[in-house]
């Protein structure tokens, strides 16, 4: 059985007296059984137990457009890696393929046909044909010097270093015979030893002979002109030299060897 509290008794005795209920007064305390309590008696409800409240789910964070586009993005199949590991050896191979950047100094041809063009094609003819000088085209200055050297001396001291007007000059087995100093029309050949360096002589009696002439040459990995076994015709210092390295012209400015008509120069 449940005890009523003390409170709750008095406050029900207190009622019924006020209602003329009058009770003993003596029995001032219920039957220990009461079995309920009176229909006033308050009985505090017991509070419920508060309901947290639902927390709700975080939005996800939106993703940037780019970042989309490189998660969708297709990504390297493996196959393709054996090709990306060659890359770094095909850009060696590539570059080593490469021409060499050209330098500016001109090659010893174009130098020729430059110093041909200024100061001996108002003679001879732009393309060696002849004119007030004799035609070197179509084979004739080979003809006439099968051996290079001699050309060279010829145009380094002119007619006048050769000799007076009738000297013979160039191949003596010329066929039709040698040319002599003044005996095309009358006209002088001039010297060139005190307007051009060896250099720059070797370079455009190199352009008529080889490309005028027809004849052939022999050159080195520069493109410049050697000797039939290799040997430069040129020094350091821009000298002409003969094959053993001595000056090829003497202080007198002609040839200190003798030229071999019988076999050109460049020929092999």
């Amino acid at each position: 059985m449940t005890e009523v509290p003390e409170h709750l008794l008095k406050r029900s005795r207190d009622r019924k007296a006020a209602l003329g209920g009058g009770g003993d007064s003596g029995g001032d305390a219920p039957a220990a059984s009461t079995p309920a309590v009176s229909e006033s008696t308050e009985v505090a409800p017991k509070a419920a137990a508060p309901v947290a409240a639902a927390t709700p789910a975080a939005a996800p964070e939106p993703v940037a457009p780019y970042v989309e586009a490189a998660l969708k993005r297709k990504k390297i199949p493996f196959w393709s890696m054996p090709m990306l590991a060659f890359l770094p050896i095909w850009a060696i191979l590539y570059v080593g393929s490469l021409s060499p950047a050209s330098s500016r100094t001109p090659s010893q041809l174009s130098q020729g046909q430059t110093l041909f063009s200024a100061q001996c094609a108002g003679c001879h003819g732009g393309g060696g044909e002849g004119g007030v000088g004799r035609p070197m085209n179509n084979g004739n200055l080979v003809a006439t010097f099968p051996d290079i050297i001699g050309q060279l001396e010829f145009v380094w001291v002119g007619s006048a270093g050769t000799g007076p007007a009738g000297t013979p000059y160039g191949d003596p087995n010329r066929e039709g015979g040698q040319h002599k100093t003044q005996s095309y029309n009358g006209n002088l050949m001039p010297n060139f030893d005190g307007s051009l360096t060896q250099a720059e002589l070797l370079a455009v009696v190199r352009y008529e002979w080889e490309v005028l002439s027809g004849g052939k040459v022999k050159v080195d990995a520069n493109g410049n002109m050697t000797y039939e076994d290799g040997k430069p015709m040129l020094n350091a210092a821009g000298q002409l030299i003969t094959p053993e390295g001595e000056p090829l012209f003497g202080p007198d400015e002609k040839l200190t060897i003798q030229p071999n008509w019988s076999k050109p120069t460049g020929s092999a």
